[in-house]
C-alpha cells in the first residue's frame, strides 16, 4: 500500500507481472472502503492480495468508482461485483453504464482489436448487477460514508469519462484524461485511442480540473502528482502537438497505409521518451503509453471533422 495520507492510498495491480502500469486507489470511509479503476480481471488476483495485506478484504468494499469503461480501468467490477463484493456500488457515467450491465457490444468491439490476446491481456468481463448501478452526469457531489466526492464531467479520452474530486484529500481521480505517467517521472504523455477522441471536450475537462484547484491528481497509469499546473499545461501542449503532427500527416497524402503512419509515430514518440525520461520508467511508457492507438485515434477525430466540415 503507498499512502497519499490516512485514509486516501493506492496499490500497483502488477499488470501482467509488471509495476508501475495500472494503480487502484482506496479511500477509507466510515461505511467501509471505495475503490477507484479495480482494473481488469487479470490482475484481480494482485488487488485482491494486496487488499488483503492492507488489512482490508472485499467485505470492506462498498463501492466502485469508475473514471471510465475501457477495460484496463473496469474490466474487474462485474467479477468484484458477482463474486467478492454483492452490496457495492459502482459508479459510473450514463453513457457507459449500459455497457457495464450489458457488456456484449464493448467485449465484441475489443475482441476485433486485440484479436486472440483479448483473454490474456484481459480476462473476463462479467456484467454488473443493474441493482449496483449509480448513474453519473457529471456535476454531483457525492456523499459515501461521510467522504464527500465531487464527480465533472470530463471526455476527451472517452466519451464516458469522469473525474472525482475528493474533499478530504484534495485529490482528483481523474484516469485517463491527463494522460500516462509513471509517479516518480516528469515525462507526460497523452493517451488518445480510437473511438471518442475529442479535442474541444478535452480542453473544457482540463479547465475543469484546474477550476477545481486540488493539491494532486492521481492517474490510473501511473499515481499521483502535485504539480497539477504544470502536469496539466505540459499535457495540454503535447495534444496539441500530437494533433498537429498526425493531421499534418494526413494532409500531406503520405503514400504510406495507417499501420505504417502510425508505427513511425510510435516510433519518435518512443525515442523523444527515451531521451527525456530516466531509464528505469521506460518499460512502462512503451507498454502503457500507446502512441500508435493515439495515432489511430486522432486519424480517426480528424478524418470524421473534415468529413463533417468542421476543423
Amino acid at each position: 500500500m503507498n499512502r497519499i495520507d490516512e485514509t486516501t492510498w493506492y496499490v500497483d495491480t502488477e499488470y501482467l507481472g509488471h509495476q508501475q502500469l495500472i494503480a487502484t486507489a482506496g479511500l477509507n470511509t466510515d461505511d467501509g472502503v471505495l475503490l477507484v479503476d479495480p482494473g481488469p480481471t487479470t490482475a484481480l488476483k494482485t488487488l485482491s492480495d494486496k487488499l488483503e495485506e492492507a488489512g482490508f478484504g472485499w467485505d470492506d468494499v462498498t463501492g466502485i468508482l469508475l473514471t471510465h469503461i475501457h477495460l484496463d480501468h473496469a474490466g474487474a467490477t462485474g467479477t468484484i461485483v458477482q463474486h467478492h463484493a454483492p452490496d457495492a456500488d459502482v459508479y459510473v457515467h450514463e453513457r457507459g453504464a449500459p455497457h457495464m450491465v450489458r457488456p456484449g457490444r464493448l467485449l465484441s468491439s475489443a475482441r476485433r482489436i486485440y484479436g486472440d490476446d483479448m483473454d490474456r491481456l484481459w480476462g473476463e468481463f462479467e456484467a454488473v448487477p443493474d441493482g449496483n448501478v449509480k448513474v453519473l452526469e457529471g456535476g454531483e457531489s457525492l456523499n459515501v460514508g461521510g467522504r464527500r466526492i465531487d464527480v465533472e464531467y470530463t471526455p476527451g479520452h472517452a466519451q464516458h469519462h469522469v473525474s472525482y474530486f475528493d474533499a478530504s484529500s484534495g485529490t482528483a481521480f481523474i484516469g485517463d484524461v491527463a494522460g500516462m505517467r509513471v509517479h516518480g517521472s516528469d515525462y507526460i504523455v497523452p493517451v488518445m485511442p480510437p473511438p471518442d477522441v475529442d479535442l474541444a471536450g478535452w480542453a473544457t475537462s482540463l479547465e475543469k480540473i484546474l477550476a477545481r484547484d486540488p493539491e494532486r491528481i492521481f492517474l490510473t497509469h501511473f499515481g499521483p502528482a502535485s504539480d497539477v499546473n504544470r502536469h496539466l499545461s505540459v499535457l495540454s501542449e503535447r495534444i496539441d502537438a500530437f494533433a498537429e503532427t498526425v493531421r499534418h500527416t494526413l494532409d500531406a497524402g503520405e503514400q504510406q497505409d495507417d499501420a505504417e503512419l502510425a508505427a513511425r509515430f510510435a516510433d519518435e514518440e518512443n525515442a523523444r521518451m527515451r531521451s527525456r525520461a530516466d531509464e528505469r520508467y521506460w518499460e512502462a511508457y512503451e507498454r502503457f503509453g500507446q502512441p500508435r492507438d493515439s495515432w489511430h485515434g486522432l486519424a480517426r477525430y480528424w478524418r470524421k471533422h473534415a468529413l463533417s466540415g468542421n476543423g
